[in-house]
């Protein structure tokens, strides 16, 4: 049933209000933007949000040109409260009394996070169809382009280690704020010792590989903990619903990172440990893995002590005390032990995942390779924009996936809203690959980009190379031809393979490969879609229209350093998103302003003679 919803209203201004406003000049922005932009949509796109009892809200409306004026000048919320109290400019375009302090720092946040990315793509949308109507975009001809930058995030890069102990601190940490009473009992009845512990620079390297192994285990423990029959109904009956998806969304982030990070030891490969020795600092031996769940790797793998000798402390981090006086009392540590075998080793970092994980306070973060010599620590901003210099959309990635992975749904979602369908798309080489080319031109897209072809070892790339496909075989600048290929359905193509002997004896084999085997030509599946690609960028139109590439670089401009998202100080995917998508709404406003109001505005700040 729809509830209609009343906001509070202002009335009418008063005399005094009027006089202060009177007196101030047109603002070269708010003032020109008000005529030409409708934001009352807002009222009614938002009212899902709100009630229709209790006390009157503030309109969206409002509060979206608080959200639009944090954006054009940059600011914190702090700031933007401070600009709400003294800033006239501000007051008149909102339409509030002189002396209207009705918003605070915490209120500005909370309505972000309450209204979503998906409110503020709506919102997006809404204005994106004003500037349509306006003219200033959707011709039939259009073109579109597509790039991204780096979004940097002060994120500190750690060791797997620190990383462990980051996430089983926030399990804890979490729990002891939404649900003390299970909290005491995790701690009481687990043996978290080295969840808090750092090693000093002088610990040797075995002592690091016996720390590592008993921090790993007591991380599989706890995971384990929330799996045990006497704690799984004490979680069902979390009171907060939020809290408990939250501690189970750390549990899970928890278990991956200790499955990019380590890894069960074999007992026929694990290293000499000289007999009786024991853990570093004398801490007690990893907890016994034999009772785990679906957390633990294999069980096997992992030699554990005698169950029926000296097994009762092992067993305290599996075995909680009775639920019915859970504090009753606390078992003793157990005396340390000499340890036979390492339980767990840490992944070396060449054999880790590439989209791994780098920091538990930014779980979505990634690290990227913006170069060679310059790396992306957290996202990157994908911007489409048309080559009239609006932003359609933009869209948060973590900095390790691919460019061209969002390029195909950020624009058919512009095309299926606006039914505008561009004429070509242009962007850089990472959107020239052949599975998103033909993904487009199923809409009836034509991508322009150039073709990776360069090899990175600097040595002959497959331009030096003349395919055949009557024969089927590619020919070497020496004249020798291919003798085998095999089919690779992982990297989308075929392998093509020279003779070993015809590369030993060519004169061009310094400039050509360094295998041993013989050189490899890679023939992708796409290789008729990239003929005709380079043929197109090699024609006068492609130069031309490789050109009009370059407009999108004043776009990201704008983004990054005025609006501030080439370094942003939150962690949170969403976040970032939502700063985005207003920052995007911001520069088409402005765009707007200087294109449709001539003489471009600015402050009189003299007055006209007579």
């Amino acid at each position: 049933m729809y509830t209609r919803v009343r906001y509070k209203s202002f009335d009418q201004l008063s005399f005094i209000d009027l006089l202060v406003y009177s007196k101030l000049p047109p603002h070269p922005f708010w003032s020109y933007l008000e005529p030409k932009v409708d934001f009352t949509f807002a009222d009614r796109l938002c009212a899902v949000l709100y009630s229709g009892r209790g006390q009157r809200p503030y309109p969206p409306s409002l509060k979206l040109k608080v959200h639009l004026l944090q954006a054009y000048e940059n600011l914190s919320y702090r700031g933007t409260e401070l600009h709400i109290v003294g800033d006239l400019f501000f007051k008149r375009f909102s339409g509030v009394p002189v002396d209207f302090i009705g918003f605070d720092h915490s209120t500005i946040g909370k309505d972000r996070a309450r209204l979503g990315p998906a409110m503020f793509q709506a919102c997006h949308l809404y204005i994106l169809a004003q500037l349509y109507s306006l003219g200033l975009w959707g011709d039939r001809n259009e073109q579109w382009i597509i790039d991204s930058f780096p979004c940097q995030i002060g994120v500190v890069m750690v060791g797997a280690y620190r990383l462990i102990q980051q996430a089983m601190l926030r399990i804890l940490q979490q729990l002891k704020r939404s649900y003390p009473s299970l909290y005491q009992l995790t701690t009481k009845s687990l043996e978290l010792e080295s969840v808090t512990r750092r090693l000093s620079a002088q610990s040797t390297d075995k002592d690091q590989m016996l720390a590592f192994s008993k921090l790993a285990a007591e991380a599989y423990a706890l995971l384990n903990w929330f799996d045990h029959e006497d704690i799984v109904p004490l979680m069902q009956s979390w009171k907060n619903p939020k809290a408990r998806q939250k501690s189970l969304e750390l549990q899970a982030l928890l278990e991956q990172i200790l499955i990019e990070t380590c890894r069960p030891v074999d007992p026929d490969s694990q290293p000499d440990l000289d007999e009786g020795s024991e853990v570093a600092h004398g801490s007690p031996e990893p907890p016994s893995l034999e009772a785990s769940s679906s957390h633990s790797p294999e069980p096997e793998a992992a030699s554990h002590p005698d169950p029926d000798e000296g097994s009762e402390g092992v067993h305290s981090s599996l075995e909680p005390p009775s639920l019915e006086s859970p504090f009753s009392h606390s078992p003793e540590p157990e005396a340390s032990h000499p340890i036979d075998a390492i339980a767990y080793e840490k992944i070396p970092r060449k054999d880790r995942p590439a989209h791994r994980i780098i920091s538990a306070h930014a779980p979505e973060a990634r690290l990227g390779a913006k170069s060679r010599f310059v790396m992306t620590k957290g996202f990157k901003v994908q911007n489409l924009c048309s080559t009239r210099s609006v932003i359609l959309d933009t869209r948060v990635i973590p900095a390790s996936e691919p460019d061209r992975v969002a390029m195909v749904d950020m624009v058919r979602g512009i095309q299926s809203f606006f039914h505008v369908t561009p004429r070509t798309l242009l962007g850089d080489t990472a959107y020239g690959y052949g599975k998103e080319r033909l993904a487009l031109a199923a809409l009836g897209i034509e991508v322009v980009a150039p073709v990776a072809t360069r090899n990175p070892t600097g040595l002959y790339d497959i331009s030096r190379f003349t395919y055949n496909r009557e024969k089927n075989v590619y020919t070497c600048p020496n004249g020798k031809e291919t003798v085998r290929f095999y089919d690779k359905p992982q990297i989308e193509g075929f392998q093509f393979e020279f003779s070993k002997k015809d590369c030993q004896e060519c004169p061009l084999k310094m400039e050509c490969t360094t295998s041993k085997d013989g050189k490899r030509v890679f023939h992708s599946y796409y290789y008729d879609t990239y003929e005709a690609a380079k043929a197109y960028n090699a024609s006068d139109e492609g130069k031309a229209a490789h050109k009009l590439r370059y407009l999108v670089e004043r776009k990201n401009k704008e983004l990054k350093n005025d609006c501030g998202l080439g370094r942003s100080h939150s962690r949170e995917r969403d976040t970032i998103q939502i700063k985005s998508t207003v920052s995007a709404i911001v520069v088409n406003l402005k765009l707007m302003v200087r294109q449709l109001i001539a003489p471009r505005p600015g402050f009189n700040r003299r007055a006209k003679q007579a």
